[in-house]
């Protein structure tokens, strides 16, 4: 029988009597918890058998339900240390009881830190889903602030991509009609990654979201609750990166709007902004190619698969502004594999000049020149005579 009268924890999944982490729930933490969401140390205690809920355990008081999620006390994979807690979310958010809070508990780690900056950017996350955390002052070396914009996150995630360039995780960029963009990741823990950001993006700014799911290990879709609740939302709407889609438009038409294209120059180089001047305006930011598409239609040795492949590489890309994207693809301006940037010596003066005052870099930064990028370079300027362009010169 539940008294009432005391806080009652009904505890899910891995936290399981008898299982193998029935000691991470020591007395000194449900009680600290119980104290910390409603002011009395007292509780009573069930397990229940159900998994997928993630670390969760349920605290019932008063008419009231605190959800409470758990780290994960062992240090691993970075991604992987946070895939329980949008299980936990997606429980809050399916209920649809009034007095409900969310909440998240810090378990003492082993075995690494949970103070890097990838850990911050990830608390950060969580506290702007509404989630309020409860011993962050105890284990945490600064205070957790939620984000107050999506320029805020795409910054600092950003940041985070800059010092792990390996790391191919979940993009967010804005596109030419205003909207936010996810390009979201659907295998391992990466896919929780993606919908925390897309709900937290969701509780910061009033901007419509699409979200892309990239294929990936043969995945196609983000878990089906994720998912679900995610098109529940008035101003979310998913597209599902569909290989047969992008065949058919890459067939029927010269140039490919491809959500996978764009993902892959992402991976690559960053957030928008245009290679040859100091524009990062997402809205008029373009993914231009080296070799073009409609070139790569002409290959005879080729296969119909291999050219949708080298169209979408990101390395048969680079960001530049709408202005500079049409000089580009008008051979007005062009790349070099000397790394310089030339114009047309059919411009006129004023042209010419026009061209130096909105063009202020001059040079791709090496990592730009890859083997495949070179050889994209190649194949573009096969039937460029260069004899007929003059060099920018750098002040």
């Amino acid at each position: 029988m539940i008294n009432k009268n005391i806080p009652h924890f009904v505890i899910f999944d891995k936290f399981q009597k008898g299982g193998r982490y029935q000691d991470l729930l020591t007395h000194h933490i449900l009680s600290d918890v119980a104290l910390k969401c409603v002011g009395i140390a007292d509780y009573t205690i069930e397990f229940v058998n159900k998994v997928n809920k993630g670390r969760l355990a349920c605290l019932y008081y008063d008419e009231e339900t605190h959800y409470i999620s758990f780290s994960e006390k062992i240090v691993q994979a970075r991604n992987s240390f946070f895939q329980s807690f949008p299980s936990a979310l997606l429980q809050y958010c399916n209920d649809d009881s009034e007095n409900k809070y969310l909440a998240y508990y810090i378990l003492q780690p082993v075995g690494g830190s949970i103070v890097t900056d990838y850990h911050h950017f990830m608390y950060r996350l969580i506290k702007s889903v509404g989630t309020i955390f409860l011993n962050e002052e105890d284990m945490l070396n600064k205070p957790v602030i939620k984000f107050i914009s999506y320029e805020d996150l795409i910054l600092s995630k950003e940041n985070i991509r800059k010092k792990n360039r390996s790391n191919k995780s979940t993009y967010v960029t804005k596109s030419d009609v205003g909207s936010l963009q996810i390009f979201s990741k659907v295998y391992g823990a990466s896919k929780y990654e993606s919908t925390l950001i897309s709900l937290a993006l969701y509780h910061i700014s009033i901007l419509p979201i699409v979200i892309y799911e990239i294929e990936e290990q043969g995945l196609i879709k983000l878990p089906e609750i994720a998912r679900n609740y995610l098109l529940s939302l008035k101003r979310i709407n998913i597209i599902t990166s569909d290989i047969k889609q992008e065949e058919r438009e890459y067939k029927e038409n010269n140039s490919l709007r491809s959500p996978r294209y764009i993902s892959n120059l992402l991976n690559k180089l960053g957030p928008k902004k245009c290679s040859l001047c100091d524009c990062d305006i997402p809205e008029i930011i373009q993914g231009a190619h080296i070799w073009p598409v409609s070139e790569i239609k002409k290959s005879q040795i080729l296969s119909n698969t291999e050219k949708l492949n080298e169209a979408i590489n990101g390395d048969n890309g680079i960001w530049l502004c709408q202005n500079h994207h049409k000089l580009f693809d008008s051979n007005l301006l062009i790349l070099s594999n000397d790394k310089g940037l030339y114009y047309n010596n059919s411009l006129l003066e004023g042209g010419i000049d026009y061209l130096k005052d909105v063009t202020n870099i001059m040079v791709l930064p090496d990592e730009f020149y890859t083997d495949k990028f070179i050889s994209y370079l190649e194949m573009r300027n096969l039937n460029i005579d260069q004899n007929n362009f003059s060099r920018f010169s750098i002040v």
